[in-house]
């Protein structure tokens, strides 16, 4: 058996929440996932036209875009009145990353967005590629947490996403990525599962054979503790996933559901969603991460285990992610399980 000081912490039940909290996973434990996608190229001259799509009981386009464009004059007076601005415009907004290297948002990049957005106020893309961007950087290693003196600057750029958000949606109430991110970032940043759940609501009628729309309810409802509902539909995640042959959404839900598996002890069926998970996307860490600690629980391959831990340690380091916490961590845990 491994060692009470690296797995169990006294007790199997807090060894498996040290797991399941230190792999920035599960989203009912952590409060900060790992963003996928990179960051959308900005054309050098987006000519995409607005088509203004209401439900029936919504108000007049040419009202929205009047009170959009109240909105955008309101926030940059506030953002000119702000110190978290100050700080922005004075020398970009820093992050840790898992190297102890600092990079900042790219102003440049942002200007030219804002540039557009002039020229195209009703291009509900625009807001919701800005917003993208936010979140991306603050996602760009899932294990840093924003520094104490960064928190409120963090903190302001992530209201302005949902703020960009709110005004993408009023533009085109038939964007599904846009009550996607807003959802991810109340529940994963700011913590309100109740207003995620909410913002999900109107995916039921345009997208609901979107399979990251169950996948980030079914996050919800495990964290709420409904666990029979949030296993319900993610199996409804894995089959959606399928059908649309998305290789990174059937990896996330295969994870998602080892993880609930693991929650409830059963490390049988967790190392078989982990096991499902690798051979979609083989490439991926996290894979072999779940299913070396779900296998050192176990007990039964303790080389199968430590072999997992190894792979995605490489793997890591390779695409030099991972904090140095998690990866000396892991390490601990890979030689305990080789004595």
């Amino acid at each position: 058996m491994l060692r009470p000081s690296l797995l169990l912490s006294g007790s199997a039940l807090l060894g498996l929440l040290s797991w399941l909290c230190l792999s920035g996973e599960c989203g009912w434990l952590a409060s900060l996932r790992k963003g996928r996608g990179a960051v959308p190229e900005v054309a050098s001259a987006p000519a995409q036209s607005v088509q203004v799509t209401a439900f029936a009981d919504e108000p007049d386009p040419e009202l929205l875009l009047r009170q959009q464009a109240q909105l955008q004059a309101q926030v940059r007076q506030l953002e000119q009145r702000s110190q978290a601005h100050q700080l922005l415009a004075q020398r970009g907004i820093p992050l840790s990353t898992q190297a102890g290297e600092r990079f900042h948002l790219n102003r440049v990049y942002l200007a030219r967005l804002a540039q557009f957005l002039e020229q195209e106020p009703g291009n509900a893309q625009l807001y919701l590629q800005r917003a993208q961007y936010f979140w991306d950087r603050l996602q760009s290693d899932p294990l840093a947490l924003p520094e104490p003196e960064q928190a409120a600057v963090v903190d302001h750029l992530m209201r302005r996403a949902l703020q960009d958000l709110d005004i993408a949606i009023a533009l085109d109430p038939y964007l599904p990525e846009a009550y996607l991110l807003k959802a991810r970032i109340q529940h994963e940043y700011f913590g309100e599962l109740q207003q995620a759940l909410a913002t999900l609501s109107p995916l039921d009628r345009i997208a609901y054979r979107n399979p990251q729309l169950h996948l980030l309810r079914s996050r919800i409802w495990a964290e709420q503790g409904h666990l029979e509902s949030a296993f319900d539909v993610s199996h409804l995640a894995i089959e959606l996933a399928k059908q649309n042959q998305s290789s990174a959404d059937l990896f996330d839900a295969y994870v998602h559901r080892g993880l609930m598996w693991a929650s409830i002890c059963d490390f049988n069926l967790a190392v078989q969603d982990f096991s499902r998970a690798i051979e979609v996307q083989p490439q991926q860490a996290e894979g072999y991460y779940h299913r070396g600690m779900a296998r050192a629980y176990q007990g039964e391959d303790r080389a199968g285990a430590a072999a997992d831990l190894g792979r995605a340690v490489t793997l890591w380091q390779a695409a030099g992610r991972g904090s140095p916490e998690l990866l000396e961590y892991v390490e601990a845990v890979r030689m305990e399980l080789l004595r």
